[in-house]
């Protein structure tokens, strides 16, 4: 944990000495995934800024004959200290019992992004993932350690002016992330293997791929798993005035044969936009399939579905907007049927609850979001939840399931962010959630999580 809090403290200290400025390019310049990036600010000659990195990007490749190479990463360290969220001695400890752990996570990530020609590119980024609690008795997931690996490995290929092949290992990410996200906020990020054909022309946006999931291995290189395919297409139109309209297939097959192989495929549309102080968003869709043979081969039949209404709070200070959100996707029955909405690779982080106790499958949950600037460097954010099931089936979380009973009523969540900006590309964000456990939920204590992380670009 010393060398994890001395990295920390060397990149705060580095991260601290950058220019500090509102409207500073820079701070836009990295994206959700590394390889969107956008540093074509610095070819602004009337750019007079500076960040940590800068002279990494868009560096002439054998003066300039190979096209350009930027080089840059991140670095985050987060503190957590869990209660009552269960894997303490052993990954199958439930939660909502009396557990406690606190520790330290860790990640270095470093990319390379040559860019050949107007016809070639080649792109590569790597992770280091580490955890640690001193000796304690903390049980670390999955998506906690991986030590070094790739991300991404790919190369672009142009096909036409408007279409180009990816190729190799390479993050996801679509829409709100409701469905298909890298999962930032994992130690670990989450990746595929596979093909991509990305179509982009005016108003049009449209990725269709066929790839694998790749599985974190903490000590050794990660390999796709050939077993679980993911593969679709998303569409977007931003022609519209007021509005934005996603549209989108996406199937996942699940052949481990551990007896709950199943094929999915989900439809699926997101609209979002606003007029004037007003803001909204609609998604959802139904999803179709079927179970193995060993489940007895039944069909799957299912659906999800998020509505959400916000305003801009002009009379009140730093521009607070306030959101009122409605979010259900459908359960089992209880009697054989296989109604319950897979959630397929989501950023379950932030739906549904920064405890990460309820998935996006049986379960209904209005919830309230308010988020504010507290001042020029200040965000902060509060989202309050109510957490329902529709049927009398389990309720599955992201961890492990905690013992349940008939009771619809699975309890509240408030959450509570803040977060300063140091300068453009580093930031410290302080975290604290609560989860009252509902008559559902039969393990006898509440949960709490406490978190801070540092986090800086370059």
């Amino acid at each position: 944990m010393l060398c994890v809090l001395a990295y920390s403290l060397i990149f705060f200290l580095v991260g601290s000495l950058q220019a500090v400025a509102e409207a500073n390019p820079a701070a836009g310049a990295h994206k959700g995934l590394f390889y969107n990036n956008d540093f074509t600010y610095l070819q602004d000659p009337c750019y007079d800024g500076w960040a940590l990195g800068d002279s990494l990007k868009l560096m002439p490749a054998a003066s300039g004959d190979w096209g350009t190479l930027s080089i840059g990463g991140q670095y985050r360290a987060r503190y957590q200290s869990e209660i009552g969220m269960g894997r303490v001695g052993a990954a199958t400890t439930p939660r909502f019992e009396d557990t406690q752990a606190d520790f330290v996570l860790s990640r270095l990530r470093l990319y390379g992004d040559w860019k050949i020609n107007d016809l070639v590119r080649v792109y590569v980024e790597g992770i280091h993932a580490e955890g640690t609690d001193d000796g304690g008795d903390y049980f670390a997931r999955i998506i906690d350690v991986n030590r070094g690996d790739f991300l991404n490995l790919f190369i672009d290929l142009k096909l036409t002016e408007s279409l180009t092949a990816r190729v190799g290992r390479q993050e996801l990410l679509y829409g709100a992330q409701r469905v298909v996200s890298p999962l930032d906020w994992a130690n670990t990020r989450r990746t595929f293997d596979g093909v991509r054909l990305l179509y982009k022309k005016n108003e049009w946006s449209i990725d269709t791929f066929l790839t694998y999931f790749v599985p974190p291995n903490p000590s050794n290189l990660d390999d796709a798993n050939s077993d679980i395919g993911f593969y679709g297409s998303y569409a977007t139109y931003s022609g519209f005035e007021n509005f934005t309209l996603d549209a989108y297939y996406l199937g996942f097959d699940n052949n481990l044969g551990l007896g709950n192989d199943f094929s999915v495929h989900t439809l699926g549309v997101r609209m979002h936009g606003g007029l004037g102080n007003w803001l909204w968003e609609l998604e959802g869709g139904p999803q179709f399939g079927r179970q193995s043979d060993v489940r007895g081969g039944v069909d799957h039949s299912a659906g999800f579905a998020t509505v959400g209404l916000g305003r801009k709070m002009q009379t009140l200070p730093g521009g607070t907007t306030i959101w009122m959100y409605y979010d259900y996707a459908s359960g089992d029955d209880g009697a054989g049927n296989f109604n319950g909405f897979n959630q397929l690779f989501p950023l379950a982080h932030k739906y549904l609850g920064f405890i990460d106790a309820v998935a996006r499958n049986n379960i209904e949950a209005p919830n309230m979001l308010i988020t504010s600037k507290l001042g020029p460097k200040w965000n902060f954010l509060l989202w309050y939840w109510h957490f329902m099931s529709n049927t009398d089936a389990p309720v599955p979380s992201i961890g492990n399931t905690p013992a349940q009973n008939a009771s619809k009523d699975l309890g509240d969540e408030l959450d509570i962010l803040l977060k300063y900006s140091i300068c453009p590309r580093s930031n410290i964000l302080f975290g604290w959630s609560h989860f009252w456990r509902g008559n559902k939920i039969n393990g006898p204590e509440d949960a709490d999580f406490l978190y801070g992380h540092y986090l800086i670009n370059f």
